[in-house]
């Protein structure tokens, strides 16, 4: 793909050379020729061997001899790895070594790996790939053009729509965490319920959704998960949220539209997080917390300001300790001085 194609297809202005042929995207230390990357802020020190870079709009000129500027860099070369590293695309098969109910219903142009399981009256969508070793239960609805991972477990009742890519060892509708203790210890409330995956949801890799215990867990359209995140039954996310890698979400748990949330975040159970709000990394949300739109961090969490002022505090503890221990000398002395001076008279 030529530079002069890559500047049209994104809609950016090149400046130098049209010609250059690019074969693929590259971080700015690695790249070298025949590579494209970007830079996300123009005040950025440039020392790279890429042959074009993707730049912002005031990234000035006669620094890099092939560029082309963007709104949004980052973006625009994601949109060009889309198109020079395409996913792969397997022959649309059903291999031998699969076991597929006679109930289940598998449209056109699927692909099932050996050794995978396809469930009684479980539907297949249109150019999904079921790879190797994954399993899908009964009564499972899967859409068009997804990708399951191998050693995927889709549990019986779980309904995931278009476009849903689930990575290796991912675990949809497991039973949740949900026990009423009696005089003898622990009955099992009934775990009954389902999970529904709405488009273009991104799970990472060993994570796990549990279905509801007697209503549904869903997860809007375009959320994207990370690795190793635990989401508990009657869970409700929202559109377009980021779930960073090791966050566990508890029961109940409301997250509504356009939220982010960071890496080994706790939520406890019933908690709602309102539109729009950003939670920092390790954060500890209460049981029945609400959260507001806005930056927060701490636990518990509290907004972004308020956490800033009271690790500050906290960091001055070590000088006000040392203030304290010298007032305190400085007491005695003064004291002492006065003891000297009564016996004295």
């Amino acid at each position: 793909m030529k530079t002069q194609e890559i500047a049209d297809f994104i809609g950016g202005k090149l400046v130098g050379d049209g010609r250059i042929e690019i074969h693929s995207v590259a971080s700015v230390e690695s790249a070298s020729v025949g590579q494209i990357t970007f830079i996300g802020k123009s005040s950025t020190v440039i020392a790279s061997n890429a042959s074009c870079l993707i730049v912002p709009d005031d990234f000035p000129s006669g620094i890099f001899n092939s560029y082309i500027r963007s709104s949004n860099p980052k973006l625009d070369l994601s949109r060009i790895a889309a198109v020079l590293h395409p996913a792969k695309k397997p022959i649309y098969e059903i291999h031998p070594m699969t076991m597929i109910a006679k109930t289940a219903f598998i449209r056109e142009n699927v692909f099932v790996g050996p050794f995978a399981c396809v469930g009684e009256r479980s539907e297949i969508g249109s150019g999904t790939q079921i790879r190797h070793g994954a399993s899908i239960g009964d009564n499972v609805k899967i859409g068009r053009n997804c990708i399951i991972y191998p050693r995927v477990y889709v549990e019986d009742g779980t309904t995931i729509g278009n476009d849903v890519i689930l990575h290796t060892g991912v675990v949809i509708g497991a039973d949740g965490f949900g026990y009423v203790k009696d005089d003898c210890g622990y009955t099992k409330f009934p775990q009954v319920g389902t999970v529904v995956i709405e488009n273009n949801v991104e799970i990472g890799a060993n994570s796990c959704v549990d279905r509801g215990s007697l209503g549904e867990t869903r997860i809007g359209e375009g959320t994207k998960i990370d690795n190793l995140v635990q989401i508990a039954h009657n869970v409700r996310i929202g559109k377009r949220v980021v779930i960073a890698a090791q966050t566990g979400i508890s029961g109940s748990t409301v997250i509504e539209d356009d939220c982010v949330i960071g890496g080994q975040v706790g939520m406890g159970d019933h908690a709602t997080v309102l539109s729009g709000a950003i939670i920092g990394s390790q954060a500890g949300v209460l049981p029945g917390k609400i959260v507001r739109a806005g930056v927060w961090w701490g636990t518990p969490v509290q907004p972004l300001d308020e956490y800033k002022r009271q690790n500050a505090q906290l960091k001055g503890i070590g000088r006000l300790k040392d203030s304290v221990r010298s007032l305190s000398e400085r007491l005695a002395a003064i004291e002492d001085r006065a003891g000297d001076n009564d016996r004295a008279e």
